[in-house]
């Protein structure tokens, strides 16, 4: 599927045509959900306050690991109670994986060409198997 070009940065237009593929994905198989948001408490503040720290002196020396900044910033959005705050740091998270993958990307340029992303949709004409090159996967 082809969107207009919203995004700028380099890379998050593949990322979220990613993530809307997958949220199509979720939405067939689950449905719409809704569940509580299960944040907030002392636990998740203490851990986001020691990724925090862990970033922090790692960015003394050789630089933090994709895993230690994105478990910074979830444990940040676990910490929060309120809504609106809690927004901004799954928007925050949603950030940091974009930039991991466009990382994982740049590492091998030819990746999407040469293995192209399973069918998120069954039977969509926009994909294709990676067995038979045809629409939908068919043979």
């Amino acid at each position: 599927m082809s969107y207009p070009t919203l995004f700028t940065t380099p890379g998050v237009k593949a990322f979220a045509e990613d993530v809307d593929a997958e949220r199509q994905r979720q939405l067939a198989k689950f449905g719409d959900q809704h569940h509580p948001d299960g944040t907030g408490g002392s636990g998740p503040r203490y851990t986001a306050d020691r990724y925090r720290s862990i970033v922090d002196q790692a960015l003394q020396g050789d630089g933090p690991t994709w895993r230690d900044v994105l478990l910074e910033e979830v444990y940040e959005a676990l910490a929060e109670e309120d809504p609106d705050a809690l927004r901004v740091e799954l928007v925050q998270v949603a950030a940091v994986c974009a930039a991991w993958v466009s990382d994982l990307d740049s590492r091998t340029s030819d990746r999407h060409s040469a293995h192209p992303a399973p069918c998120r949709v069954p039977d969509s004409p926009d994909c294709t198997s990676p067995d038979t090159d045809t629409p939908g996967g068919a043979s």
